[in-house]
Formats: structure tokens, C-alpha cells, sequence
């Protein structure tokens, strides 16, 4: 019998906020990547004391007796606390950061679209260091009985950016994240693949890519290669995010499902045609837009012929 999941928001809402949690959830990222108001507050006896749980204070108390040091990161956490309280604003004044994203694209934003997409993609790395859904660890539980023979049968379509489904598989089966996604036969949008299907292998497909770095036309590199880190490591890989996507032409591999699809060559005839066979399709979670309602319409009466 061969089935393939939908998973579509919710999916992850043991360890990533709903929609409508979504503003507290950016507020209290925001909290935790706040520098404080000026270099001699960080410099200040009692700050460190008070502020002992935030990771920027946490970060910055290692530089308090380099001041070229000191002023370079404060800097660059002030400027990354600046964007993620931009973001938090602005969803607090749309119904989604998606129903935002759409409005920078329809006036050709493509500055404040870029730098949406670079916060929001720190927030869900940020957010997956600190929790797991363990209802992953349970599916994997339930379908696998080899760790490195998956079933043939079986095909994750992925509407998320997270990265849940690496995380589950690298805790069930002990591997890191690279080996994890070849294990899993990962494709996410923003790859350039081509011929990159099968009807009897297990794969994965994120519709919306993930929350990657693409250099080049080619090259995409994983951001965090273990989300396990300690708070000082995270606080530089997400710097490094930062000032990456930020500083230079390279961009976030994280897409949104009316953005132009021509760049991604392979993929969606790749995936039609890897679930070409489905007889079983199950859907889990919410908020499909329509153009995913259009591409299951389609899936399905592929099924049914």
C-alpha cells in the first residue's frame, strides 16, 4: 500500500507556535536577543546578574575586557534585535507573517521580503534548540524496522520550514543532520535537482524549502548542523546567518508558495511523479492556501487514475 503524508502547519505544535502564537512567541525571541540599551548598560556590575537567562547578555559577558570585541557584537545583536522587533510588529498587524510576506512581494519589497525571510529563519532554527516534537520520534518509532532501509512505500510532502523531520530521524537513528537527509532521501524547494524521484523509495519533499543558505546558484549549506548547541554557539551561528544573508547577495532557501517556481527546475515534476502511485493519502495539520489545495486536487486524481 503506498501512502503519502501532507504535513501542513500544526504539525509541529509541540515545539513551534501556531499562527496565533506566533507574535508572543517572536516577542519572547526578541527578549532573549536583546543587548540592552547601550555599551556601558553591558558593562554595567549588576547587568550579567539580572539578565543572567538572556543569550545576547550571555554572549556579550564574554567580551567585557576586549572593547574592540565587545563594540563589534553588540553591534550586530543590536542590529538583529532591531529586525526581530520589526517582525514581531508588523505580525501583530496582519493575520500572518505569510499575509505580510504577500504584500511586500505584490509592491516589489524585495529588501524588507529578504529581510523577513532572514528573521524568520533565525526564529525557527532558534526556536528548534530549545524543544522538540517527540510526536516524530513516535512516527519513526512506528514505521521503521530498519534504520537505513526505509519503507518504499511511504512519501512526506513537508508545507513547513522547520526541521523536525531531520531532528526526529538524527535522535532515532543516532546520525547528524547531512546524514539524516540523505538517509531520509530530503528534497527541499530551492535545490536544484533533476530526475531526483522514485516511486519505490521513501522520500521527503518540503514544498517550501527550509530555513537554509543558498551561495551561488547551486550551493545550499545547513545553518545549524547540530540543534543540540549551547546558547553561546547559537548565538554565533545565528550572527553568522545574519550577517550572511544580510551583507551579502546570497539568500534564505525558505519560500513562500506564490513565489515564482521557474528556478526549481526538477522539483515539482520530480515530486508529481514520486507519489505518481500513491492509493492512501493522509493529511496532517492546517492553513493550506490554495495553490496546495490545487497541487493535492491534482495528487489526488493522479491516485485515483
Amino acid at each position: 500500500m503506498n501512502i503519502t503524508y501532507l504535513l501542513g502547519a500544526g504539525a509541529s505544535c509541540k515545539a513551534l507556535p501556531t499562527v496565533k502564537g506566533i507574535p508572543k512567541a517572536l516577542n519572547d525571541f526578541a527578549n532573549d536577543f536583546n543587548p540592552g540599551d547601550n555599551l556601558a548598560t553591558i558593562k554595567a556590575d549588576d547587568f550579567y546578574n539580572e539578565n543572567r537567562d538572556n543569550i545576547a547578555n550571555l554572549f556579550l559577558n564574554e567580551f567585557k575586557d576586549n572593547d574592540a570585541n565587545l563594540d563589534k557584537y553588540f553591534k550586530k545583536i543590536k542590529a538583529l534585535h532591531n529586525d526581530i522587533l520589526w517582525l514581531k510588529s508588523e505580525s501583530e498587524n496582519h493575520t500572518s507573517i505569510d499575509t505580510f510576506a504577500k504584500k511586500l512581494y505584490l509592491r516589489n519589497d524585495f529588501s524588507n521580503l529578504k529581510k523577513l525571510k532572514i528573521i524568520l529563519s533565525c526564529f525557527f532554527l532558534y526556536l528548534q534548540t530549545k524543544d522538540f516534537d517527540k510526536r516524530y520520534d513516535s512516527y519513526f518509532a512506528s514505521v521503521l524496522e530498519d534504520l537505513f532501509n526505509l519503507p518504499g512505500n511511504l512519501k512526506i510532502l513537508s508545507w513547513n520550514y522547520d526541521s523536525q523531520l531531520e531532528i526526529g530521524f538524527c535522535k532515532f537513528s543516532n546520525q547528524t543532520i547531512d546524514a539524516a537527509k540523505r538517509t531520509l532521501n530530503l528534497h527541499s524547494r530551492g535545490d536544484m535537482i533533476y530526475d531526483a524521484y522514485s516511486t519505490n523509495q521513501f522520500c521527503v519533499y518540503k514544498i517550501n524549502g527550509t530555513t537554509n543558505i543558498r551561495k551561488g546558484e547551486f550551493n545550499v549549506e545547513d545553518v545549524l548542523i547540530d540543534f543540540d548547541i549551547d546558547e553561546k554557539k547559537l548565538m554565533s551561528s545565528l550572527l553568522d546567518l545574519f550577517d550572511e544573508l544580510k551583507n551579502t547577495n546570497n539568500d534564505s532557501v525558505m519560500s513562500f508558495a506564490w513565489e515564482n517556481f521557474n528556478k526549481e527546475k526538477g522539483f515539482f515534476p520530480n515530486l508529481i511523479k514520486s507519489i505518481s502511485e500513491t492509493e492512501i493519502f493522509i493529511v496532517i495539520g492546517y492553513s493550506f492556501p490554495f495553490l496546495i489545495e490545487k497541487l493535492t486536487s491534482i495528487f489526488y486524481q493522479g491516485c485515483l487514475n
